[in-house]
C-alpha cells in the first residue's frame, strides 16, 4: 500500500491519531521507566536495586539463574557492612567489610572478612580505582573466575572479586540500566525522520540550495525517501532495544 495513502487515511481519522498518540506516550513512559531503573551490573547481568540504605538488595537474572546481593550496614559510620551473595547453583557467600580513615585523596583502609570471621583482605580502597591496594599501596591484582564458552560458570570454583565486594559495600557501582549513547542516537534518528515526513523537501533543498536554483527531487529520490521513512524508525527501535540489553 502507498505510504502517502496510509498517511492520508490516518490524518483523516482523528480518533485513530489520538489512540496512536496515547499508545506512544504509554510505551514511551514504560520504556523510560525501564531505562532509568537503578541498579548494578554484575557478571553481565543487571541487578535491580530494592530498598534503601542501610538495607539494600540487588536482584536480577543471569543465564544460569537468579542473582541476589544484599548490603546491610551495621553502623551509621559505614565501618561495618555485611555483603551477602546468593548466586546460581546455591552459591551463598557472606562477607563483612569495614572502611576506616578516609584520607584527602579518597583512599581508605579496607578490611574484608569472610563468614567465619577470617580476614581475606586488608589494604586500601579507592572508589574509582579498578583494583584494590595492599598495605604498601601496591595495586592488588585478582585472577578472573571460571569462564566456560565465554559464560560465567557458577560452581564450587567460582570466585567473587574482592574489589566487587568492596564496591557493593561502598555503594560505588550503582547506575541506571540504559546506555545514553544509544538513546540519544535513536532520538536523533526519530527527530530527523519526523522532520523529513513533515517537510519532505527540507533536507533536499538544504543540500542543493547553493548549487541549483529551484531544485526538484527525482522519482528515485522520492522513492528512497519514502523507504527511509520505514527503515530509519526500525533502526531507531533497534537502538532503543540495544540501549537496555
Amino acid at each position: 500500500m502507498n505510504i502517502d495513502l496510509v498517511k492520508q487515511r490516518i490524518s483523516n481519522k482523528k480518533s485513530l491519531r489520538f489512540l496512536l498518540a496515547i499508545l506512544i506516550v504509554i510505551l514511551l513512559f514504560l520504556y523510560l521507566k525501564y531505562f532509568f531503573t537503578t541498579g548494578v551490573f554484575y557478571d553481565d547481568a543487571f541487578l535491580k536495586k530494592q530498598g534503601e540504605y542501610p538495607n539494600i538488595q540487588y536482584i536480577g537474572k543471569a543465564k544460569q539463574g537468579i542473582i541476589q546481593i544484599s548490603v546491610k550496614a551495621l553502623t551509621n559510620k559505614q565501618d561495618s557492612i555485611d555483603v551477602n551473595f546468593r548466586l546460581p547453583n546455591d552459591i551463598n557467600k557472606q562477607y563483612n567489610v569495614s572502611f576506616k580513615d578516609v584520607d584527602y585523596w579518597g583512599y581508605s583502609n579496607l578490611n574484608i572478612k569472610d563468614e567465619n570471621g577470617n580476614t581475606v583482605f586488608h589494604g586500601q580502597y579507592i572508589k574509582d580505582s579498578p583494583f584494590l591496594f595492599d598495605e604498601n599501596g601496591t595495586p592488588f591484582w585478582e585472577e578472573a573466575g571460571i569462564i566456560v564458552n565465554k559464560e560465567i560458570n557458577y560452581n564450587e570454583d567460582y570466585k567473587i572479586f574482592l574489589k566487587s565486594i568492596a564496591d557493593f559495600a561502598a555503594l560505588a557501582n550503582e547506575g541506571i540500566r540504559g546506555e545514553f549513547g544509544y538513546l540519544v542516537l535513536a532520538i536523533i534518528i526519530f527527530a530527523l525522520t519526523l522532520i523529513d515526513i513533515k517537510y519532505p523537501l527540507l533536507f533536499f533543498s538544504l543540500n542543493h540550495m547553493f548549487t541549483v536554483k529551484d531544485p526538484e527531487p527525482s522519482d528515485f529520490y522520492i522513492s528512497m525517501q519514502q523507504i527511509s521513512w520505514v527503515v530509519m524508525p526500525i533502526i531507531g527501535l533497534i537502538l532503543l532495544i540495544v540501549a537496555v540489553i
